[in-house]
């Protein structure tokens, strides 16, 4: 015989799942269109994932671009593309590696450096603009909540 009063619970477990999809779908969606209302042209001419390998290459010395693409966790041809565009755009360069010359070794310049600082500064603000809508009494749980969902996406 079924345990009635287990199937309830299911019941509501599937409908918070549901709610908890609907929700997480809402915030990616606003999220996307927030970066899309940006103000700054210049930082809009970086994807996400752009601006994250610029990132990566920021804090590493003379990476090549297999070690960049693992960081990001790209392919190898992929992080490639992504360099090559940015290097026809004069954010990042590519030249032979002295110590291996079967590898390419690439950095920012002077001109990628200004857009991620107008990227950082843009986040920033928006970052700020978040924080203060969240009610006071709120902020240790939202902050508690982001922490536990960023565990939980690095354990998926």
């Amino acid at each position: 015989m079924p345990d009635e009063t287990h199937e309830p619970r299911v019941e509501q477990c599937d409908a918070e799942l549901e709610e908890f999809q609907r929700a997480w779908t809402e915030l990616i969606n606003a999220a996307l269109h927030a970066r899309s209302r940006s103000g700054h042209r210049v930082a809009e001419e970086l994807t996400l994932t752009q601006a994250f390998l610029m990132e990566a290459v920021r804090g590493m010395d003379n990476p090549s671009v297999g070690e960049v693409a693992q960081i990001v966790g790209v392919s190898s041809p992929s992080a490639t593309r992504m360099i090559q565009q940015l290097e026809r755009k004069g954010m990042m360069t590519r030249r032979r590696s002295e110590r291996d010359e079967r590898s390419t070794v690439v950095a920012i310049t002077e001109e990628g450096e200004r857009v991620l600082a107008i990227r950082r500064r843009d986040t920033e603000a928006k970052q700020r603009q978040l924080f203060e809508a969240i009610r006071p009494s709120l902020r240790p749980m939202v902050l508690a909540l982001l922490r536990d969902l960023r565990r939980a996406v690095d354990d998926v």
